[in-house]
């Protein structure tokens, strides 16, 4: 719901975050397959029933309007209607919370056995925390709803498969997400030339923790840290963080910034830092990989980094401080990671590669109907 600004190429999108690229990728990255792809999103003023790229993109309903209290309900009857109007083999929705039960009823409710619901996971909050969200646990009800009911979960590492079949019951199918190829003229060579920009990527929130970020940014003054995103709900924690960011030299805020923006960011960037706490797989390392840049984290999803030599896994403040300064200082170490990241990406990640993925995994759910290609979804 979304992903309006994403399609259309809104210098700075509204809302911007791991979820809405996927799905943007992967609609696209569809419609290049063959498949027949409609986009319902939020209703933010823009003329409906648009072709944007091959997509067409419907419109469901504001993201402020409704009568307060009684608001899920006409939501989930605009969103019901819109879903028909799509009249897809299937759909699918991203991300745990109300919209995960609704789409999954709109699925029973409006199109019989014609068609699926298939559900994909966006973080390891989504096996978890999620199942308790909301005012008494309303928003997780309707997420578990929808997630038992799904024809389809897809999950973005094992972790989140195993976790799954242990916790619900429930067999997943792990596919790897998308990221886009690099804009031209990227930045490369050993060590990016000498730079010592670390870049962090994300929203100022808890689970975040960026302020393990400006901890290690004080220790390590040589570097220069940029903080590229935003709280998406303002907060005591956000405001608090992002107020003592603010006090350091070597660290710049940049907010929120569109894919030409982003562009500059990677290509002139030494390493990507990440300080969250849990994820899916995220968005970020992706991209970062697609440019050759190693990543510093400490998530690493299915032993990936490690296993894979895409840049360093830290403990603690302390570790991550070393890794990055071993990796500025190591040449080769820095060439190495580099080269196995771009390896990585194209074999695993790049767009064709996850949307010949998700389509064949469409194609067995529509076998059961006899139907030989997918018509929408």
């Amino acid at each position: 719901l979304k992903c309006y600004d994403l399609l259309v190429g809104a210098k700075v999108p509204r809302f911007i975050g791991g979820i809405e690229t996927q799905l943007v990728l992967l609609a696209k990255g569809l419609a290049e397959k063959g498949c027949d792809v409609s986009f319902i999103t939020y209703d933010h003023g823009q003329t409906d029933d648009q072709i944007i790229e091959g997509i067409r993109v419907l419109k469901a309903y504001r993201p402020d309007g409704g009568i307060r209290g009684l608001r899920w309900l006409s939501r989930a009857k605009q969103l019901w209607r819109v879903m028909e109007s799509a009249n897809s083999d299937i759909y699918l929705q991203m991300g745990a919370g109300i919209e995960t039960g609704l789409v999954a009823l709109g699925v029973r409710k409006g199109q019989g056995c014609r068609s699926h619901f298939v559900y994909c996971l966006a973080s390891d909050l989504d096996h978890g925390a999620m199942f308790r969200r909301g005012r008494l646990g309303w928003e997780g009800k309707s997420y578990r709803y929808g997630l038992m009911r799904a024809d389809l979960v897809v999950a973005q590492t094992k972790q989140q498969r195993k976790a799954l079949r242990e916790r619900l019951s429930i067999n997943s199918q792990v596919i790897p997400m998308a990221a886009p190829s690099p804009l031209p003229t990227t930045a490369t060579g050993s060590g990016r030339n000498g730079s010592s920009r670390v870049v962090w990527v994300g929203r100022a929130a808890k689970e975040k923790r960026l302020e393990w970020l400006i901890e290690v940014a004080s220790r390590c003054p040589e570097f220069q840290f940029q903080v590229v995103g935003t709280a998406n709900n303002h907060s005591d924690y956000s405001a608090r963080i992002l107020r003592e960011a603010k006090r350091l030299a070597n660290v710049e805020l940049v907010g929120r910034l569109g894919r030409e923006d982003m562009h500059a960011v990677y290509s002139n960037a030494h390493i990507l830092c990440n300080t969250s706490v849990c994820e899916g797989f995220p968005t970020t390392f992706l991209e970062a990989w697609s440019y050759g840049l190693p990543v510093v984290t400490t998530f690493d999803s299915d032993g990936i980094v490690l296993r894979n030599g895409l840049g360093r896994v830290p403990m603690t403040t302390d570790e991550m401080a070393n890794a990055l300064r071993e990796l500025h200082r190591d040449d080769h170490a820095y060439t190495q990671i580099s080269e196995a990241a771009k390896r990585y990406y194209l074999q695993n990640h790049a767009i064709p590669v996850v949307a010949r993925r998700f389509r064949h995994a469409f194609e067995e759910i529509l076998a059961a109907l006899g139907k030989a290609q997918p018509r929408n979804g």
